[in-house]
């Protein structure tokens, strides 16, 4: 198996780690998790599941540019408990595209 063809798993399953651990740290001070069924195993199931039917896709420039995308998107979520975390975001609870994250009223 090519680098490449790993690199999007390996990618997301960081990605989904320091989400996890950054939940975990935010729990541990007292937040809450707006998304209560969150579970990092189901995230990346559903990452790797998304990334696995991308790559059935030709590889194009613009599949090899999306299949990276879908793969950072958990960053998304780490970023957002790290701001929660550092006091500058109240969190993001953003219920119409589906994205969850801490919240910060104790």
């Amino acid at each position: 198996m090519q680098f490449s063809n790993i690199l999007p798993f390996a990618i997301s399953a960081i990605g989904v780690l320091l989400d996890a651990s950054t939940t975990i740290i935010g729990l541990s001070r007292g937040y809450y998790e707006i998304h209560s069924n969150y579970s990092p195993f189901w995230a990346l199931l559903i990452f790797w599941s998304v990334i696995s039917a991308t790559m059935l896709l030709p590889k194009t420039r613009l599949v090899r540019y999306f299949t990276l995308l879908i793969s950072s998107a958990p960053f998304i979520g780490v970023v957002n408990n790290s701001l929660v975390l550092a006091g500058i975001s109240p969190g993001l609870f953003v219920e119409m595209i589906g994205l969850y994250g801490l919240g910060s009223y104790q």
